[in-house]
Order: structure tokens, then C-alpha cells, then sequence
């Protein structure tokens, strides 16, 4: 009897309990729709806004559609296409934030070293977040051991296309007064490229991050310089690094994924880098050759620091003058995915002062996306028209095409869509 009086106060107390868990669970659901509803309103009324500065350039503030800014900018096309309701990223800023994880971190602004990432992002980045119906967004995931996988196989620079490419630079950039000091091999130079304020920017964001250079992989004696790799985030979202990428990619006719990260160089007095070839990427990696050289330099050294190519005409060396830049192919106009041999150079010793200079070298294939994925090939040398090391082959067989492949559709009638 005592047991069953127990039994019977135990499923009271249940009941009781049970009423008060309803209405408790009633209340939250209530509280979470309100929030819910409130979040969703917010996040109209401020897509609302930023459509309205879109369409209305009187509106926020006065830098807004600057290219001296470019968080801000949004040119006429991104106006137009967002007005017809396109899924498209509406900032130049919005690869170097998906790299340094803002979509990821969705609507909370954070800092990246000194630059602020703001929490609008995914509301600007819309294509790269992969908030875009049936777009995956930038460097979609894939398996690990899928990571090497060749993204894109359409070449950079396709066979006969290199020429056109250096014919455009000198006629459609005037404003950085080409001088052609040799066709063949091409050898531009062009001046007042970058501001000083976006020369003391990389400067400023690699002081502390330079390093012994390395030459093959390793320490070496050809190469004496210090180098700085601009791939940590408060260099690559830095805006006026990042404009500057953007406008290396557009005067070469690339698409931005298809350049590594900047290196950034100093070189102390007596320091060199012996003669030397950038290709140094085979065909059967997923980025494949480097097709181009993009070099800025970044101050005036007092004295010495020129970088001569020994093999165009008699030899040539141009002379490190701050803000210019030279550009140079690494491969040949009818042979895309072979080293020019021409264009071997090397960076005379600094005789007074310190020389600062900005590499970016281009590839026939995306880079930065096996590179964001950890693609252990994408920062090793590699050779040859297959890989000899299993440990690559592995990484390569069934996600990147073969040599023969590759230099089939670097051919013009054979380019991929």
C-alpha cells in the first residue's frame, strides 16, 4: 500500500512537473520566434540599406565607389546586377576576407592583425560565402585526399596568347607609362605603379616576418637576400595590398586565383640572388607552370640592386626605381607550358642602402584554391612531365590531367569552355 500511495504521489508530482515544463517550453519557443523574426527584419532593413547606397551613391559616406578605397567600392556593374537581384559579391575585398575566415565567422566582425574584417561580409560576399543558390562559393570543400585537384582547365596564357597579352599591357596602360625594353623575349617596364602609401603598407606588414630567402626549397648561397610570405591575413586583407593584387591581375589579363601569395623581398647591402629561373613548377601540378613574373619594386636603393637579364639582346639590367615594376614571361608564346630560358635573371648585390621589392608569379592553373585546401605541391619545386615521388603521384592521379593532356588544351582550338 505504502508503495502504491508513493508510486501514485510520484506520477502527481510528474504531472505537475509537466504542466510547468510546457508552458517553460512554450515561453522559449515563443522568444526564439520573436528573435528569430527580429534577426530576419534586421537583416532586411540593413540588406535594405546597403542596397540603397548601392543605387544611391549620394548616400553613407563620401568615399563610397572609390577605388582609393576598396571595402567600399562597388563599380556600376555590381550596382546594376545587384538592382536585378544577381547573387554576386559586391567588394574587391571579398577573396582576401573568405581566406581570413569571415564566412566562416558569418556575421561577426573580428580583427586581423590591424585591419578590421567588417560583419557585413557575408551580406557583401555573397558568390564567395556560398550563399548563392547552386554556387558552392569559394574553395569548396573537398576530401583530403582530393585537395590537389585541378580546378580550372582552361590555361592563363594558352599557346599564341602571350604576345597579344604584352601587346595589350603596352596599349591599354598608359597611365603606367610602358616601355617595351624588349618583344622577344618581352620585358616591360612600368612606372609609378603603386603609391607610396601602398609601398609603406607591404613594409609595414612584413617587418617583423622576414626571413633568410630560400633557393630550391632551402637555405642556399645563390640567394642571400630575406624574404616575407604575404600569406597571413593582416597582409593579404590589408586593402591596399589587396588593391594592389587586384590591379597586378588585371594588367596581366589573369584571373586573381591564378597568382601565389606576394613575396615580399629585402635585400641588405652585398646581398644578391645569383642568376636564376622562376618556372620551377611542373605541368602535371594542379597550378602548373609559372607563366609570368610580376615584379615591383617597392624603394630607390642609394646605390646598386638593378636586376639583369643576361640572355635579352646583350644583356639588360633595369635599375630598382621605387613605385616601378618589370614584368617578364617564364614560358614560351608557342610552347606555353615550356621555360623560356631567355628570361633567366638575377638581382645584383645591393652596394648602398637596402632594396625592397613584391613578387607575384602567375601559373597557367588556379593556385590559391589546392593552395587554401593544403596542396602540399603548391610550395615545393617540382620537374618533369610526371611526378618520380609516389607520395605526389598519389596526390595528383585522377585530379590533375597528364602532361600530354594539359598541353593539349593549351592549345587554342582545344581550350576548355
Amino acid at each position: 500500500a505504502a508503495a502504491a500511495a508513493a508510486a501514485a504521489g510520484g506520477k502527481k508530482r510528474s504531472s505537475k512537473g509537466g504542466h510547468s515544463r510546457g508552458a517553460w517550453v512554450l515561453a522559449t519557443a515563443l522568444t526564439g520566434a520573436f528573435l528569430l523574426l527580429f534577426v530576419a527584419l534586421a537583416r532586411q532593413d540593413n540588406m535594405a540599406s546597403i542596397k540603397r547606397r548601392l543605387l544611391d551613391p549620394t548616400v553613407g559616406p563620401s568615399t563610397h565607389g572609390s577605388s582609393e578605397d576598396p571595402e567600399a567600392r562597388f563599380d556600376m556593374k555590381a550596382k546594376n546586377a545587384h538592382a536585378d537581384g544577381a547573387c554576386i559579391d559586391l567588394s574587391d575585398m571579398c577573396e582576401a576576407w573568405h581566406k581570413a575566415g569571415a564566412c566562416r565567422r558569418m556575421s561577426r566582425a573580428f580583427r586581423s592583425g590591424g585591419v578590421d574584417v567588417p560583419e557585413k561580409v557575408p551580406l557583401l560576399c555573397k558568390r564567395s560565402c556560398g550563399l548563392c543558390p547552386g554556387v558552392a562559393g569559394r574553395v569548396p570543400p573537398k576530401p583530403r585526399p582530393a585537395r590537389c585537384t585541378r580546378e580550372n582547365l582552361t590555361a592563363a596564357v594558352p599557346q599564341g596568347k602571350l604576345n597579344p597579352l604584352f601587346e595589350r599591357v603596352m596599349r591599354d596602360f598608359e597611365q603606367y607609362s610602358p616601355v617595351a625594353i624588349s618583344k622577344d623575349p618581352w620585358l616591360v617596364q612600368l612606372h609609378d605603379f603603386i603609391s607610396d602609401e601602398e609601398a609603406a603598407a607591404f613594409l609595414k606588414r612584413c617587418d617583423s616576418h622576414f626571413e633568410r630567402s630560400l633557393a630550391g626549397d632551402q637555405l642556399n648561397p645563390v640567394r642571400t637576400s630575406f624574404q616575407c610570405w604575404c600569406n597571413f591575413a593582416d597582409c593579404f586583407t590589408d586593402p591596399l595590398i589587396h588593391r594592389v593584387t587586384l590591379r597586378m591581375a588585371n594588367v596581366t589579363g589573369t584571373s586573381f586565383n591564378h597568382g601565389e601569395d606576394l613575396q615580399i623581398v629585402r635585400y641588405e647591402p652585398n646581398q644578391f640572388y645569383r642568376a636564376h629561373h622562376d618556372q620551377n613548377t611542373a605541368v602535371w601540378t594542379p597550378q602548373g607552370p609559372r607563366v609570368l613574373t610580376f615584379f615591383i619594386y617597392l624603394n630607390t636603393p642609394q646605390k646598386g640592386g638593378g636586376t639583369r637579364f643576361p640572355k635579352v639582346g646583350a644583356g639588360v639590367t633595369v635599375q630598382p626605381v621605387k613605385g616601378s615594376a618589370v614584368l617578364w614571361p617564364s614560358t614560351l608564346d608557342h610552347a606555353p607550358m615550356a621555360s623560356d630560358d631567355r628570361t633567366l635573371h638575377e638581382a645584383m648585390p645591393v652596394e648602398e642602402g637596402i632594396k625592397y621589392g613584391a613578387n607575384m608569379w602567375v601559373h597557367q592553373f588556379d593556385f590559391k584554391t589546392p593552395s587554401e585546401r593544403g596542396c602540399e605541391l603548391t610550395y615545393v619545386n617540382t620537374v618533369g612531365q610526371e611526378p618520380s615521388n609516389p607520395e605526389h603521384r598519389k596526390l595528383v592521379d585522377g585530379f590533375v590531367p597528364s602532361a600530354q593532356e594539359t598541353n593539349r588544351l593549351a592549345q587554342p582550338s582545344m581550350e576548355a569552355p
